[in-house]
């Protein structure tokens, strides 16, 4: 799935478009990244859940099953909402290009499902460390943050775990993890068109036709 950066990068980019004010991009920021914390992606976080839970993983697409159960927020452009529903969108858009794109020229055909997957988080590791993202988060930033994440159901998270998911943010430990790589599928070119047709589609899905 893509990385935390590429979820920044494709969060700050919407954000842009609906020209959100500070607060609410933070919100919006953080959102896009609130399915992955409970499934223990940062260190110190005390309350782990199931990747079913938190990217409402069954029946349909982990899009529609949380805006399906979080309709009215999302319609009212509730920035924390948004911002999940858009990470969930973003993977599910990757994801979905990826396997697609192997079938339909016949790729992946003398490959197991393991080889594919290396394949695909290869590349869109190499794409991650394209960027380089925080929250810009302030001390003051924290307690509010967290009590308007805690809103979404699937999520439990403390003031603590939000200056952690900062730190990493920070830190940009993901460039570690794509040194001597090169992609081995998509091209960045290829990777930059998928992110802005990603970006439009979501906003045709999900935005336009809610708020017209």
């Amino acid at each position: 799935m893509p990385g935390w950066n590429i979820h920044l990068e494709a969060g700050n980019r919407l954000a842009n478009k609906l020209k959100f004010s500070a607060p609410k991009r933070k919100e919006f920021l953080l959102g896009c990244l609130l399915p992955d914390i409970n499934n223990g992606y940062i260190n110190k976080v005390k309350i782990r859940k199931h990747h079913h839970e938190t990217h409402y993983a069954y029946n349909q697409k982990s899009s529609l099953n949380f805006y399906a159960e979080n309709r009215s927020k999302i319609l009212e452009k509730d920035p924390m909402f948004l911002g999940y529903l858009f990470h969930l969108y973003t993977d599910g858009y990757f994801n979905y290009d990826f396997y697609r794109t192997i079938k339909r020229h016949k790729l992946g055909q003398d490959k197991t499902h393991d080889e594919k997957s290396h394949i695909k988080h290869n590349d869109f590791y190499l794409y991650d460390a394209c960027f380089h993202h925080t929250l810009g988060l302030k001390p003051e930033d924290l307690i509010w943050l967290a009590r308007e994440a805690n809103e979404v159901k699937s999520v439990e998270i403390t003031p603590s775990e939000i200056q952690e998911i900062e730190d990493i943010l920070i830190e940009n430990r993901f460039a570690d993890a794509v040194k001597g790589r090169k992609y081995l599928f998509y091209t960045k070119k290829r990777l930059d068109n998928l992110l802005e047709d990603m970006i439009e589609s979501f906003q045709n899905d999900y935005i336009r036709r809610n708020h017209a």
